[in-house]
């Protein structure tokens, strides 16, 4: 399941008393911004610009400023790599300004995910907990991932089945917050998704690194 801006439009701020805050989220000075370049990851991914511009209604932006995003601005596109049973997509969508704090927004993401499933029709789930990861070269950030876990049915050739029973798909997601981005990721694999399989948290939480480091440019 792929979530995008859409989840910021109900976001509310969150009592987080206790959980830490943003003040241990270390900031370099500088401001930086959010952008979508035609290839990341060393060109293996490529932008689908049929697909890579999701409009945003101002209700989601009001949700980041209600979090403390000041003038918050979004970004957000689609990138695919390989083709048939072997592609793998990248959705990424975040916004830039001047964030408060940082990990109130990334937890506020989450819960608000959470009970956007909570009222769905009950095909989808979230496995756990969000999980903190600081993978190589992350840095003046902070970054929570989880997986989400739902259900369809329907034939699945790309599994060698003819019959309509439910399968169980996963689809690991990341979401970074520092001083002046927020950004989500979830990176997914037609071949695994067909097998029932999905990027491991800490994969996910690389890639989710990398591309960070290829989209959000210095403004100064």
């Amino acid at each position: 399941m792929l979530v995008t801006m859409a989840a910021l439009g109900g976001c509310q701020l969150l009592d987080r008393s206790g959980d830490g805050g943003g003040g241990s989220v270390a900031d370099d000075g500088r401001t930086y911004e959010l952008t979508a370049p035609s290839t990341v990851l060393g060109g293996a991914y490529k932008k689908v610009d049929s697909i890579g511009g999701v409009a945003v209604r101002s209700s989601e932006l009001k949700g980041m400023r209600s979090l403390g995003v000041a003038h918050p601005e979004a970004v957000t596109a689609m990138y695919l790599a390989g083709k048939g049973s072997g592609q793998r997509s990248i959705s990424y969508s975040g916004v830039h300004g001047d964030v408060e704090d940082p990990e109130k927004v990334v937890d506020a993401l989450f819960a608000e995910m959470e009970r956007k499933v909570a009222e769905s029709d009950g095909a989808a789930t979230y496995v756990g907990s969000p999980e903190e990861f600081t993978p190589a070269g992350f840095k003046n950030g902070i970054m929570k991932c989880q997986t989400s876990e739902f259900r369809t049915s329907g034939p699945n050739p790309a599994a060698g089945e003819d019959g309509g029973e439910r399968r169980t798909y996963r689809n690991p997601m990341c979401v970074w917050g520092d001083h002046s981005t927020v950004g989500y990721v979830s990176p997914t694999h037609a071949a695994a998704a067909a097998r029932g399989d999905s990027p491991s948290l800490a994969a996910t939480a690389k890639l989710t690194a990398e591309l960070r480091a290829d989209v959000r440019v210095t403004t100064e």
